[in-house]
């Protein structure tokens, strides 16, 4: 079950406005791509433009996934009945599965890990490979932004990979 088109919605209630993250899933194409990117740019910027260390931002970035996972479960309870099980409007799941993307030491590893990280990220989420498909089939409020950490996880596994194998070849070194 892939997340389905509706209607755009007028949103109205807060729950309406947190599982769009306040709107950036009404974005007409691709909303859940804006939202990883947006979700993911500070990492790079700090990453990039800054003396805070990697790991000081992936701390960061775990207390915003549990903070999305927390306000995401409550919202996607509320909205589901209106909206459906998983409206391609809501993306609050893709900031938690981008949170957990962004736990992994490599994404700070300059532009090209960064991108590498949310590409990968979005296409597991939208490819929906094994254990996300299962999960992605199930109705409940959870499994909406279940398939979305799990995509974040594998994302990050995969990124830290191609790191290791770019550090192998002598193509990269990070810090």
């Amino acid at each position: 079950m892939a997340a389905h088109k509706i209607p755009r919605p007028k949103l109205t209630t807060l729950p309406q406005y947190v599982a769009t993250m306040f709107g950036i899933g009404l974005l007409p194409i691709m909303p859940g791509s804006y939202c990883s990117v947006i979700i993911a740019l500070p990492g790079l910027w700090l990453s990039l433009f800054t003396a805070v260390p990697a790991a000081d931002i992936a701390i960061g970035y775990a207390i915003a996934g549990v903070f999305f996972t927390i306000i995401g479960q409550w919202s996607i309870g509320r909205i589901q009945e209106g909206w459906g099980h998983d409206p391609s409007v809501v993306v609050i799941d893709e900031a938690v599965g981008m949170c957990i993307t962004m736990l992994f030491p490599a994404v700070y590893g300059g532009l090209a890990l960064w991108m590498t990280a949310v590409l990968l990220f979005r296409v597991f989420d939208v490819m929906k490979p094994w254990p996300m498909n299962v999960i992605n089939d199930r109705t409940e409020a959870w499994a909406v932004m279940g398939d979305d950490a799990v995509a974040g996880l594998v994302a990050g596994i995969s990124t830290q990979i191609v790191a290791s194998a770019l550090m192998t070849l002598g193509l990269a070194i990070l810090p």
